[in-house]
């Protein structure tokens, strides 16, 4: 069972690549499983582009450099200084219309894609939704539902990947987010994908498509902490608003911050006393300020309709 259920999905994903790999395909690239897997079997039916982008000695960087010479790709690597990172961040924010959080894990994207010489932008979006790849996945009792997170993705992609693709002339490739790769990892539960590591089944396909093992087998770092974008961004905060918000009880409140904390990450610091939720949002900007402010009343709201159902 196991090992047809593998290729069941090895064959699903490999058909997904091969579908938009018709002609030359750039390849948003961080030298973890997702992007390198894509690419490696991309690099079966056309010629590929590899585009790492980062900080100088970032994470990604360095990991796209070794991941690169292991698949014996060529790799574009575009440094970016903290001046022009921050004003690609604002030119982003501006023209998409993202939320902070999102500009700080979005901007190797944006940068990939204004920088891609191939028509179509292939990424590895949606395998830690798909293959349960998050280290919050693997909190004791957190609960976790991974077709609702890969809904809640197909719904935000859309408006933010496939808008910046767009606006570059680019076709958006997501293979992990193809229907057949959605459907086929299903032949395993969600326990058995997120396993003890994350994305167990996925590392498993990966091996058996014969991508390395050194890669195959990498840990997941998030993409705004991989390429040193969320650092920098941070550093150039310069105005805040606090909140104080009150609800019925410390359980509540507590049950609020830890569900609206992974969103809102590098931008809102945020405690609890009581009943009440201590919140300071920060921003670039007074005009980023206040959207940033809204955006954290808006996933307040949502948690809290969540805890009533």
């Amino acid at each position: 069972m196991s090992k047809e259920a593998i290729s069941d999905i090895c064959f699903a994903l490999e058909s997904a690549v091969r579908s938009d790999s018709e002609g030359g395909v750039t390849v948003s690239f961080s030298g973890g499983i997702d992007s390198a897997l894509v690419a490696f079997l991309a690099n079966k039916y056309t010629n590929v582009e590899l585009i790492a982008v980062g900080v100088k000695g970032s994470h990604d960087i360095e990991s796209a450099k070794s991941a690169a010479k292991i698949i014996n790709l060529d790799l574009t690597i575009i440094e970016l200084g903290h001046e022009e990172l921050t004003s690609e961040a604002a030119i982003l924010q501006k023209k998409i219309k993202l939320t902070q959080f999102e500009v700080g894990f979005m901007l190797p994207f944006w940068v990939a894609s204004k920088n891609a010489k191939n028509g179509t932008l292939m990424c590895g979006q949606g395998a830690d939704e798909v293959f349960g790849g998050y280290a919050r996945f693997r909190e004791p009792k957190k609960y976790t539902n991974l077709e609702e997170e890969t809904k809640s993705l197909l719904e935000k992609i859309p408006n933010r990947e496939e808008k910046i693709a767009k606006h570059f002339g680019l076709k958006l490739s997501c293979p992990y987010l193809s229907e057949e790769v959605i459907q086929s990892s299903k032949i395993y539960t969600q326990e058995q994908h997120i396993g003890k590591v994350g994305k167990e089944k996925l590392r498993e396909v990966a091996i058996e498509l014969g991508l390395s093992k050194e890669i195959a087998n990498r840990k997941k770092k998030a993409a705004q902490y991989g390429s040193g974008s969320q650092k920098v961004l941070k550093k150039k905060l310069k105005y805040e608003i606090h909140f104080e918000i009150p609800f019925e009880s410390k359980k509540v409140a507590e049950s609020i911050k830890k569900a609206t904390d992974p969103e809102n990450e590098g931008w809102v610091e945020s405690s609890i006393e009581g009943n009440i939720m201590l919140a300071k949002v920060k921003a670039q900007s007074t005009g980023s300020l206040r959207a940033a402010a809204e955006d954290f009343m808006s996933c307040i709201s949502v948690a809290k309709n969540v805890l009533k159902k």
